[in-house]
């Protein structure tokens, strides 16, 4: 089955254009990628006559409900069922797609996918995570890049098990290297959370992944 990305085309600043040449940079590079094409359908099809590859392989589905940068998140939630950010998400929990992209208002799409998705068995809250590039063979997951602003014991240890699992997929490690960002690697440092995570993980059993202490 080839993988089919939703996109949520009338988020971010520019909209639509940039979100449709965003979409065709990725067809480029990886052709067995779908696309299903969630917005105004007018302006995806607009914006499809320059990326005729990307018209070949999209479905539109058309909404022209918009979660603003100024919405806030119970605003959000109440239109999920029709704006282009809800329905991108929802595509990926009916199985229609098997991903969702936005380029909107990042809260927005944190609690909505969060509403609709839910989180892994054992998961508090989502996190925000990024591929930073490393002098190594592979890039680094880090996480959280902003979705939490305080994060207890707990919540660094899901988040511990969230990028080990991503690095998994991504990379196919058995068992990736983790490490807690700290302000040194001597263990007495940092604050109780951090200490507190790092003994969760150094004691933990039946976690797929090798805690190396703090970086």
């Amino acid at each position: 089955m080839k993988p089919r990305i939703a996109i949520d085309t009338m988020g971010g600043d520019e909209g639509v254009p940039v979100m449709i040449a965003g979409a065709a940079l990725a067809r480029h590079r990886h052709e067995s990628f779908q696309f299903l094409l969630v917005g105004d359908e007018k302006q995806i099809k607009s914006a499809l006559d320059k990326h005729p590859n990307l018209r070949a392989a999209s479905e539109i589905l058309h909404s022209d409900v918009v979660v603003t940068a100024d919405d806030k998140v119970s605003a959000a939630l109440r239109k999920s069922k029709t704006s282009s950010m809800g329905m991108a998400i929802d595509a990926v929990k009916t199985g229609h797609a098997s991903a969702a992209v936005s380029a909107g208002n990042t809260g927005a799409l944190m609690a909505t996918a969060k509403l609709a998705l839910r989180t892994m068995p054992g998961i508090d809250r989502p996190a925000l995570s990024a591929l930073l590039p490393t002098l190594e063979d592979t890039d680094v997951v880090m996480l959280d890049l902003g979705a939490n602003t305080e994060c207890e014991a707990k919540n660094l240890v899901q988040f511990a098990v969230m990028g080990a699992a991503y690095s998994r997929i991504i990379f196919g490690f058995d068992r990736p290297r983790v490490r807690l960002l700290n302000i040194g690697t001597e263990e007495m440092k940092g604050t109780d959370e951090l200490r507190d995570a790092a003994q969760h993980l150094r004691d933990a059993t039946g976690l797929h992944m090798d805690f190396q202490g703090f970086v």
